[in-house]
């Protein structure tokens, strides 16, 4: 997927650009000690598997800080059969440090305006059970719940496709 225009946000000195391939191991530290990380990755090893994908794609994105250290990362497709072939928000993850500070809000910002601009008249993403903190942002934002479903690697617990109005 091709974006019209390298979109860039500052904001706590925090800056979106694309993601570098090159970089993917610090790009996979981003989710130490998330609850993404703790209840999915930790149990598969597909985080190295979805890095690897988007980053090949071009669909990734990081935030860094002044320093040019990554402190946030998301990854979205112009289409997803799980959300019923909507764009897709497919990773979103925020370095543990950094968390609380309006990174995660600053991606989904992005995320939006793209799907937007691309001409998209909704977009998609996924939350888990168990992370309500994730659900709450989400929902702040106006995502609405379309529909649920077991997850089918970990079992146990539902996936809620959730969807924004453009």
């Amino acid at each position: 997927m091709s974006y019209h225009r390298e979109a860039q946000y500052m904001a706590n000195k925090i800056e979106i650009v694309k993601a570098d391939p090159a970089k993917k191991e610090d790009y996979k530290r981003i989710f130490d000690n998330s609850p993404l990380y703790n209840h999915y990755f930790k149990k598969t090893d597909l985080l190295d598997k979805c890095l690897s994908d988007a980053l090949k794609a071009g669909r990734a994105f990081v935030a860094v800080d002044r320093n040019g250290e990554a402190v946030g990362y998301m990854a979205m497709s112009p289409s997803d059969p799980m959300v019923d072939g909507l764009p897709c928000l497919t990773l979103l993850g925020v370095k543990d440090t950094m968390r609380g500070r309006g990174i995660g809000q600053m991606l989904l910002g992005f995320y939006i305006e793209v799907m937007s601009q691309l001409g998209f008249k909704e977009c998609a993403l996924v939350v888990n059970d168990w992370n309500p903190r994730a659900r709450k942002l989400y929902d702040s934002l106006g995502f609405k719940l379309r529909r649920s479903y077991e997850d089918q690697i970990i079992g146990g617990w539902m996936n809620h496709i959730l969807v924004k109005k453009l």
